[in-house]
């Protein structure tokens, strides 16, 4: 039988990875519904993130004060709800944001109700291995709605809305099968007031640990989600060069492998948690996720685009577990979800940078190659700034 700790936080993530990309799996269909440009769909698909961003520190103050179950069920009843309202008015482009801000709101409870989830239920023995499996089943939701929306036709912009708001719904019903003792406990020792409220949070945010953690992981994850959002455009774009036009839908399959390929690199990257230095990892990693980039820009032709999309895919995935492991050491047994808030707000703030950056270039300068080039270089400085962390000997508990 599988324990509870490998399979609710799996379930949780795999529909909070539905919902991240259940309407770049049918863009097209969302622009032409709101009449929306790459611009303007790169703002409507950032919508979510910026939201999911902004509430990860409440977020984990809530998780650490209320506990685990409490805050499950209710950010679970949030992503239905936002999921299905959407449907009663599915031109109003007002009303769509506001569902996508919501349930960023909401995804922003959810993951941090998870990650405390497996920390509550799971042996320290294990707690890698998990990390890297809740990983995995994020990323299979995201390569999801690339393999169910499609067969919907020209409905596929409903059917991401119903199953985005029906997978919360089997959340919430698998935690009548779990354990809730454990999941009901606070965990922060402080009392709930500002002052104490103040010193948790100057705690995490000096952390620079936590800032280097939290830059590694939105390249990487932030980069699932680009990829996710923007390489069925991008292929579509690199195949009408070579004089064979096609539209990005055309291009979903290859997307979902790319993704599947993240998915079995936080698999991967579990393992070997265990048993390699997590910070030297991190910065092999990285350094193959900035020369990917570079890769990718000047890519000639779809087959080799897509090669590098899946070497980028492997090196992203590979730093999930380490990242969430590496950060619950660094914030300490009393504030696991503050010190994974406060860490996961800034890296959804350049994962919101990406997917912003990419939609933008591609509108005004015809093509990715600035952004995918200066996205290159930022993640190769990340590996300098390991470096100097390394010399300084802030990794010697890692």
């Amino acid at each position: 039988m599988i324990p509870v700790y490998y399979w609710l936080p799996a379930l949780g993530c795999l529909s909070m990875g539905f919902m991240f990309l259940n309407v770049s799996a049918v863009a097209e269909q969302f622009m032409h519904l709101f009449e929306l440009n790459y611009a303007g769909l790169g703002f409507f698909l950032s919508a979510l993130f910026w939201a999911h961003a902004l509430v990860q520190v409440p977020a984990g103050l809530i998780v650490d004060r209320l506990g685990t179950l409490r805050a499950l069920t209710l950010s679970c009843l949030l992503c239905a709800a936002a999921g299905f309202v959407p449907l009663l008015a599915p031109h109003n482009l007002y009303l769509a944001v506001a569902m996508r801000l919501l349930i960023g709101l909401a995804t922003g409870l959810l993951f941090l109700s998870v990650v405390s989830a497996v920390k509550a239920l799971c042996p320290p023995a294990f707690l890698n291995r998990a990390q890297g499996i809740q990983g995995a089943a994020f990323s299979l939701g995201t390569m999801a709605p690339f393999l169910a929306l499609p067969p919907f036709g020209k409905w596929g912009w409903a059917a991401a809305y119903g199953l985005g708001g029906a997978l919360p719904v089997l959340v919430l019903a698998a935690l009548l099968f779990v354990p809730w003792a454990p999941l009901r406990r606070e965990t922060a020792p402080e009392p709930a007031n500002a002052p104490g409220l103040w010193a948790v949070l100057r705690r995490v945010a000096c952390n620079r640990r936590i800032w280097f953690i939290a830059c590694c992981h939105g390249f990487s994850f932030g980069t699932i989600t680009a990829l996710g959002n923007w390489l069925a455009v991008m292929l579509a774009d690199c195949s009408a060069k070579g004089g064979t036009p096609s539209a990005a839908e055309a291009w979903a399959l290859p997307t979902s492998l790319v993704l599947l390929a993240g998915t079995a690199a936080r698999v991967l990257g579990g393992e070997l948690g265990r048993v390699l230095p997590k910070p030297r990892l991190m910065q092999g990693l990285m350094l193959g996720i900035g020369l990917s980039y570079l890769l990718l820009a000047v890519a000639g032709n779809v087959w080799l685009l897509l090669a590098f999309a899946f070497v980028l895919a492997l090196c992203c995935g590979g730093t999930y577990a380490s990242v969430f492991t590496m950060t619950i050491e660094a914030a300490g047994p009393s504030h696991v979800a503050t010190g994974i808030g406060f860490m996961s707000m800034l890296a959804n703030f350049v994962n919101v940078g990406l997917i912003l950056l990419l939609g933008v270039v591609r509108q005004y300068a015809g093509g990715f190659f600035p952004a995918l080039t200066a996205t290159g270089v930022c993640a190769l400085a990340l590996v300098v700034w390991g470096h100097f962390l390394a010399k300084d000997g802030a990794w010697k508990n890692a």
